[in-house]
């Protein structure tokens, strides 16, 4: 839990608000931050020991990430000054200027408070107890997130997993709307684990999926790549940017159709048996160059493939051609065993370079 330090001071009877706060930014504020504000700035006054973020939340019936979005609302305001590093914040609490003309002078005895701070360790992920958890399904956004998480899995939740949803929101600071997404797009591709879930909500948090349109977005980019990445034997991780680069240049570039790429994603695994995009590449990026966009073309061709080595076996002396069968079928047609494919990845890396070039 981040722990609150405070410079050492006098113990007063009563705590002295600034009327600024009073008269300039207690009317429009949240009355949960008004709450934070005042319980810790008594603490300050007061110098407090083994104060935390967590004792904060029990006294005010909140949980811990509400005590800190109230001080980052307050820094937003100005009437706190938040420094971050190393996973720190120092919190300073700046003098508030009275709005009255003529504000009475500090007594000798009392003088006036200066600036102070204090250090809080935020944790990288936080913990929920049962108790907090209640507090926030108080919420209809986060009870209808819970209840639409258990509708699709199909069971009661657990607190764990009830901690572990909730921290999507609270953590990885996605809204609500998007994690009923993250889910039903989730369990709708087979994967109904939470922990899986978290895996995908980190990555949206990272990449700033922050509206159920960028979710939609997101999520329709990956119903292209999903099956190249199959077809390739890749499973387990998603796609680097480096490996959505090259299938947008497939999809967008070379506006070849899906059954064409995945096609040459299956030569690939077959003739080098690795998961290999350069090698994807030199097929595809062959195709192309001779304008085949059906599998119908990638037949004739490896048929005049076929019949091109067999008139030069057979002219070489070197036995009689093997005729090629004359099945109208795709997969009657002789498979090309003997794809040069360095000669392919070289073609294909020329290609990008000279691409980049340009």
């Amino acid at each position: 839990m981040p722990d609150i330090s405070f410079l050492k001071q006098n113990h007063r009877s009563c705590t002295p608000i600034p009327d600024d706060f009073i008269l300039r930014h207690m009317p429009a504020a949240n009355g949960a931050y008004v709450k934070v504000y005042l319980y810790i700035y008594y603490h300050f006054l007061n110098a407090s020991q083994d104060f935390t973020t967590k004792s904060a939340s029990q006294a005010l019936n909140l949980i811990e990430s509400d005590v800190l979005e109230a001080l980052y609302y307050w820094a937003s305001e100005g009437v706190l000054k938040l420094d971050a590093e190393d996973d720190q914040l120092t919190v300073s609490f700046p003098s508030l200027t009275s709005p009255e003309p003529n504000p009475p002078a500090p007594k000798k005895e009392e003088p006036e408070t200066p600036p102070v701070s204090k250090v809080v360790r935020v944790e990288h992920k936080p913990s929920y107890t049962p108790e907090e958890l209640a507090i926030y399904q108080n919420n209809p956004q986060i009870q209808r997130l819970f209840s639409m998480a258990s509708e699709a899995l199909g069971e009661i939740l657990s607190f764990p997993n009830l901690s572990l949803l909730y921290s999507f929101y609270d953590y990885y600071r996605l809204p609500t709307d998007v994690i009923e997404y993250l889910v039903a797009y989730c369990v709708s591709n087979g994967n109904r684990s939470l922990r899986y879930m978290e895996k995908v909500a980190q990555d949206w948090a990272d990449r700033g999926i922050t509206s159920l349109e960028k979710a939609q977005e997101h999520t329709k980019r990956f119903q292209v790549y999903r099956p190249i990445m199959k077809a390739l034997g890749i499973t387990g991780r998603n796609p680097s940017e480096t490996d959505i680069r090259t299938m947008d240049r497939w999809v967008e570039q070379y506006r070849l159709p899906m059954e064409l790429i995945l096609e040459a994603c299956r030569r690939t695994v077959a003739k080098t048996g690795q998961a290999s995009f350069h090698y994807a590449e030199g097929i595809l990026a062959d195709w192309h160059s001779k304008q085949i966009h059906t599998l119908e073309d990638v037949a004739r061709s490896d048929e005049a493939f076929a019949q091109k080595r067999a008139a030069t076996q057979e002219s070489a002396g070197s036995g009689p051609a093997r005729k090629a069968s004359a099945k109208n079928t795709f997969h009657s047609y002789p498979q090309r065993d003997d794809w040069d494919y360095d000669g392919l990845e070289k073609m294909a890396r020329e290609q990008l370079y000279s691409g980049e070039r340009k």
